[in-house]
């Protein structure tokens, strides 16, 4: 039986927080040194934009706290983390075209389209989805860690696939009204919870031990459980029980781990803080 989730005191709360946003600052100095330089390009402005926004950067938070937990190579899993945000931007900046879900806005400023115009927009999408490609293989690891970097590679680009994120994309212009909430969670399966397995992926591959599926479970849980939150912040649904019984089942995955696992307990309690209207920024 799942275990309910405390709301953290506001100290407790304040203490995650710094923590989280220190973990976040990490991430955007990679994610700064990993992108073109903006005056090469429209195309290379246009990609920053859509990356150094105000992004909560949840995916690689998870990578990096995943690789902390499993003792994973830190370099090498902090690059994979980046790549994992930067396959999410590049995936934002196509929901917000006309053609899909037609925002004009994303994390509080103009879309990518909107600022940049649509086809530079989406040549910046593809230039993300190369960039963040490359720039895993391109690191250089050991021996030890050649099949694990190689495995996580082809999981970054299936997750792009038909079977997952484009899948996900199709089922959510085709459905609306009553069928598309009855498909609600598989739409969520495919649209949003494949980058958060990938987030753990990106630790596993650089971990000393290839044999983490509880780890890979949690991430699945805690992809569903971001989206209800939305779905709730959003008015989508309308009560919270339902999000508290998955955020404690989410948490009930790194049982195991004991108290090594409290920074990623931590992304669970920033969930729910975040769905009682706490403030982070």
């Amino acid at each position: 039986m799942a275990t309910a989730v405390a709301r953290p005191s506001a100290p407790q709360f304040a203490n995650n927080l710094s923590e989280l946003l220190s973990d976040r600052a990490l991430v955007e100095r990679e994610l700064q040194a990993i992108l073109p330089t903006p005056t090469a390009s429209p195309v290379s402005a246009c990609m920053e934009y859509a990356v150094m926004g105000e992004g909560q950067r949840l995916r690689p938070l998870l990578a990096i706290r995943s690789g902390n937990l499993l003792g994973s190579e830190g370099a090498l899993t902090l690059r994979a983390a980046a790549a994992t945000e930067l396959l999410h931007c590049a995936s934002l900046i196509v929901d917000d075209l006309p053609c899909m879900d037609n925002d004009a806005t994303r994390r509080n400023r103009p879309s990518a389209h909107i600022a940049y115009g649509e086809s530079t927009a989406l040549l910046a999408a593809f230039g993300l989805v190369a960039l963040a490609a490359r720039t895993v293989i391109e690191q250089e690891a050991s021996e030890a860690f050649w099949g694990g970097q190689r495995r996580f590679q082809i999981s970054l680009l299936s997750t792009l696939d038909c079977a997952s994120l484009i899948g996900g994309q199709v089922m959510d212009l085709e459905l609306s009204g009553v069928r598309r909430e009855q498909c609600r969670d598989l739409l969520n399966d495919l649209k949003t919870v494949p980058l958060f397995v990938l987030s753990v992926e990106a630790a596993v591959a650089y971990a000393p031990s290839s044999v983490h599926a509880g780890l890979k479970q949690f991430g699945r849980h805690f992809g569903v459980a971001l989206q209800m939150a939305d779905d709730y912040l959003d008015g989508e649904a309308p009560e919270i029980g339902p999000l508290e019984g998955q955020l404690a089942l989410t948490k009930d995955c790194l049982a195991p781990y004991g108290a090594a696992a409290r920074p990623l307990e931590d992304l669970v309690e920033y969930l729910h803080a975040r769905a009682q209207d706490y403030r982070y920024r």
